[in-house]
């Protein structure tokens, strides 16, 4: 699969940790992989909190940009807030295909005004981290989380969903993992995605033993296998046009 680059994004809060299975898994089935730590994370809480949204999502492109100097395909994968980042990229660059495991386009109603109003009191409150129902997994993640960073998550998610009509424009294939028990983030999310693309475009795998994180989950296997058959459908796809174009 020389050539074909994936830019893989981490969730909110969390660290590359949580997708380093799965980045392995693709350079295994011989992608070029880039793993960024994104901005504010990987540091402390307190860093998060005075990160904005702009310097993350420059981070998403900035993969981007580093794997398509050297590859002349690129997809984007990302898990939560990693899966918005994989969309927003998508809308900005020429990407290949798209795919995203649980993601970030709605919080629960009420939480971005609710966390701007309690973070003039208080900046942080319990982790958000760890949503697994495989034993004894730990993901890497901070201890609390900040609530401006929480009003900046939501502005990034408002911001990804008046982007997805670009991608449904140019019809890129987006391969959507979708948990059936999520705590950390409402159905509303996916079926955003649902909705805003086209029926055409958007391929879905129900994962039914695993939670929010699901890259650390029961299905862990499940989704390195269906994202390698995905990506290579697509690489296949891309080589049979170029052969047709004239």
């Amino acid at each position: 699969m020389s050539g074909f680059g994936v830019s893989v994004f981490h969730g909110f809060t969390s660290t590359p940790a949580s997708m380093r299975a799965l980045a392995d898994a693709l350079q295994g089935a011989g992608f070029t992989v880039d793993l960024p730590l994104l901005p504010g994370h990987g540091t402390s809480w307190e860093q998060l909190a005075t990160t904005p949204r702009s310097e993350i999502m420059r981070a998403a492109l900035a993969s981007y940009d580093r794997l398509a100097a050297r590859c002349p395909r690129v997809a984007t994968v990302g898990l939560s807030m990693g899966g918005s980042l994989a969309l927003h990229v998508a809308a900005h660059r020429r990407v290949e295909a798209v795919s995203v495991i649980n993601p970030g386009l709605r919080l629960a109603p009420l939480t971005g005004p609710k966390a701007w109003a309690m973070g003039r009191i208080r900046p942080s409150v319990a982790s958000i981290a760890g949503d697994i129902a495989k034993p004894d997994v730990v993901e890497e993640a901070y201890a609390q989380t900040p609530l401006r960073a929480v009003v900046e998550l939501d502005r990034l998610f408002a911001q990804v969903r008046r982007e997805l009509p670009e991608l449904a424009r140019r019809r890129t294939p987006v391969l959507l993992f979708r948990s059936s028990v999520d705590n950390v983030l409402p159905p509303s999310s996916a079926e955003t995605l649902s909705r805003l693309l086209r029926a055409d475009q958007l391929e879905t795998v129900e994962l039914t033993r695993s939670q929010h994180v699901a890259t650390l989950d029961h299905e862990a296997e499940t989704i390195h296998e269906q994202l390698i058959s995905f990506l290579h459908r697509r690489h296949l796809a891309a080589e049979t046009l170029e052969r047709k174009a004239p």
